[in-house]
């Protein structure tokens, strides 16, 4: 087979798989969703009220045209996309954003995507005692708990944040999962495509991901990358980050105290 004809049915494929991602890849929004949700992260970690862990990870891509390449250039200096992976605790994909290229802080990647909207609508309405887990690199919001980081050893906000770690590592363990299996998404190969066709992608790996966790495929050995430690960036949520420092103050008083 020739490369164009190789190049075509790729193309075809994706799409094919980006056409049903729906029907694999679904955020919990009914209540028996979000409570069996919560049931895996507190039997397993003893951390409450957790409908999924959050986390960016770096996907290699070819360097796009000039104009905008700085887009896609991390801190590392490789050309990427930055994309957003929502796990629960069992690894199964809850939510990705693959749109957005390296240079994009894993906060604005969030502010940006529609699971962002979603919660914040979720919580103006009135819904309460449900949030993801993100390390510091994301905003402290009422529905988005982060690490209290510098905390005195055995303290209670030490505990919490133990607690928290154990739990976010559940989403860390998913991208690795995820990696494993699907050796184009690691930085030593790269997806020679455009951004935008990269992003699809990534997206179908993820579909297909889901669908071997359906049916319940051996996991692979876990593809481990280097982890970055960035602060999300200050002058965002002001308001919103007062609300979510009180939360996370009554989970530790309730919980961890």
């Amino acid at each position: 087979m020739c490369q164009a004809s190789i190049s075509g049915a790729i193309h075809e494929i994706v799409n094919a798989i980006n056409a049903i991602m729906q029907q694999w890849i679904k955020f919990p929004v009914q209540a028996n969703e979000i409570e069996a949700i919560q049931q895996q992260f507190w039997i397993n970690t003893n951390f409450p009220s957790v409908i999924g862990a959050v986390d960016g990870t770096h996907i290699a891509i070819f360097p796009p045209e000039k104009r905008r390449e700085h887009l896609y250039i991390n801190r590392k200096l490789y050309h990427s996309l930055n994309v957003m992976i929502v796990s629960d605790y069992y690894g199964i994909i809850l939510a990705v954003a693959a749109n957005h290229g390296g240079r994009t802080h894993d906060a604005r990647v969030w502010n940006s995507s529609r699971l962002s909207r979603h919660m914040l609508n979720q919580y103006e309405n009135g819904r309460r005692n449900v949030w993801l887990l993100g390390d510091s690199g994301y905003p402290l919001l009422p529905y988005l708990m982060t690490p209290k980081l510098n905390q005195p050893p055995g303290s209670p906000g030490a505990s919490y944040t133990d607690a928290h770690a154990v739990a976010r590592s559940s989403v860390e363990r998913t991208i690795g999962v995820w990696k494993g299996r699907w050796r184009c998404l690691r930085k030593e190969r790269g997806l020679h495509y455009s951004p935008e066709f990269a992003a699809l992608k990534v997206n179908a790996t993820c579909v297909l991901h889901n669908i071997v966790k359906h049916y319940n495929v051996p996991d692979v050995e876990i593809y481990r990358d280097e982890q970055e430690n960035i602060e999300a960036e200050d002058n965002m949520h002001a308001d919103m980050r007062a609300r979510g420092n009180i939360v996370r103050e009554t989970i530790i008083e309730r919980y961890f105290t």
